[in-house]
């Protein structure tokens, strides 16, 4: 296991990239967390019922971005572990909170947390009662549980499962197709949309659903897009649960995998296949354009900007930009070729952790040292810089469109430099209640 928090590339061998151990967390907030995820969910509510210790969090961040109407919370302190009452406390909560409501909402995500699994709660007993008790509830359980984060499934990947949950068993619209899985709208210029569109089919959003009903209209879909990695699960439950079936077109900075994935899309819906040859020469006008701006600039990038960070490196690489730094803990499984390639061709360029507790010292007066343009919020935290692309889970984009925005916003990064205090410290970019 590697003890340093930066290495060259062509020194590393496999994943995970760091040695674990006590971990920094950088104060860039932008990234959406477990209190902001299942407010995509129109019209719905959740429940937190956890210890004070693990509260704090969740309620700052529902105070932070303005959800605190669709939020209520049931404390556990030490007694309640030792009278045996969690069910008790725990149903008599919920409905508590309920009853002081002025209208019922639609769907409630009552979230369990680690102690409830500790002292085995009987939460299907508890989730019968809730939903024998309101009827017209749909009540979906999910987990605060941080013991998660090193089990076969991250909390990240339950929660964006669970927001599909309430999900019912319609009749298929063979013309119907959802995006599943983004926590910002899959852009509606990309090649995805305009496939759809030009073939009269409907494609539905869930970040674009703006109540109950909307949303549970993509019970009719015949099909589920998968872009971002950690939704894969979702789609997997959706198609053996609703019979949905799953497309999976991971995010790529590919013009090889991206006319492959088109490819696979159009075969697999009975599609004509969309000309994408316009589409590419935009993308390359784009990166050329953005090239003669930025020179030699150094790049910085990060995974919370992309969940492809070493794929989005080799393609600027190959377009000549003078990329530096990759923070990035772990390598998926879809970046290893992009992995092998920069290890053989770029051998120097820095890999460096994201939560090592060396990292708060490590960089941040790069920025004043040399122009580094980082593409991401980690990045320019760590960096130092005030020239960066505020990015966050992809930003929605896709494709050769979405290759063609990325080096626009990479020139108006450059044009425009930002407060990165300010900017960073905005919680959950983006996010809409």
């Amino acid at each position: 296991m590697n003890k340093s928090y930066q290495y060259k590339i062509k020194d590393l061998d496999k994943a995970p990239f760091f040695k674990p151990g006590l971990e920094f967390s950088p104060p860039t907030r932008g990234t959406w967390t477990i209190a902001h995820t299942p407010m995509l969910i129109p019209d719905s509510m959740e429940i937190f019922v956890c210890p004070e210790g693990c509260l704090r969090g969740v309620v700052l961040s529902a105070a932070e971005f303005g959800g605190m109407d669709r939020f209520a919370m049931i404390t556990i302190e030490e007694k309640d572990l030792y009278q045996g009452d969690l069910e008790a406390l725990f149903v008599d909560g919920v409905k508590d909170i309920l009853e002081h409501l002025d209208r019922l909402p639609a769907c409630v995500m009552v979230y369990t947390s680690c102690i409830h699994h500790f002292l085995a709660l009987d939460l299907s007993m508890v989730m019968k009662d809730l939903r024998t008790s309101y009827p017209s509830i749909d009540f979906i359980e999910n987990y605060m549980n941080c013991t998660m984060r090193k089990s076969k499934m991250h909390f990240e990947q339950m929660t964006m499962r669970q927001i599909y949950a309430p999900l019912k068993e319609v009749k298929k619209d063979m013309h119907t197709i959802n995006v599943i899985g983004n926590t910002f709208a899959l852009d509606l210029d990309c090649e995805i949309v305009q496939m759809m569109r030009q073939n009269d089919w409907t494609i539905h959003d869930i970040c674009l659903k703006e109540n109950y009903q909307e949303y549970q209209e993509m019970s009719q879909a015949s099909y589920n897009i998968v872009t971002m990695p950690v939704a894969l699960e979702s789609g997997k439950e959706l198609e053996k649960r609703l019979n949905q079936q799953l497309i999976y077109m991971p995010i790529s900075w590919d013009y090889q995998e991206i006319k492959e994935q088109m490819a696979d899309l159009s075969k697999q819906c009975d599609l004509p296949m969309l000309d994408l040859s316009s589409y590419e020469k935009e993308a390359d006008k784009a990166l050329s354009l953005a090239k003669k701006e930025i020179k030699d600039t150094a790049i910085q990038i990060d995974y919370s900007a992309t969940p492809r960070p070493l794929g989005l490196a080799k393609l600027l690489l190959e377009h000549g930009f003078h990329v530096t730094v990759v923070y990035t803990d772990t390598l998926l499984a879809h970046e290893q070729e992009a992995f092998s390639f920069l290890k053989e061709n770029y051998p120097d360029l820095i890999i460096r952790a994201t939560v090592d507790f060396r990292c708060r010292k490590m960089a941040k007066e790069e920025g004043k040292k040399e122009k580094v343009l980082a593409i991401g919020q980690k990045a320019a935290y760590y960096s130092g810089t005030s020239y960066f692309v505020n990015m966050v889970f992809n930003n929605g984009l896709y494709g050769f469109v979405g290759i063609r925005k990325l080096a626009n916003l990479m020139r108006e990064a450059m044009w425009y430099p930002k407060d990165a205090e300010q900017v960073l410290s905005v919680k959950a970019k983006g996010c809409s209640l």
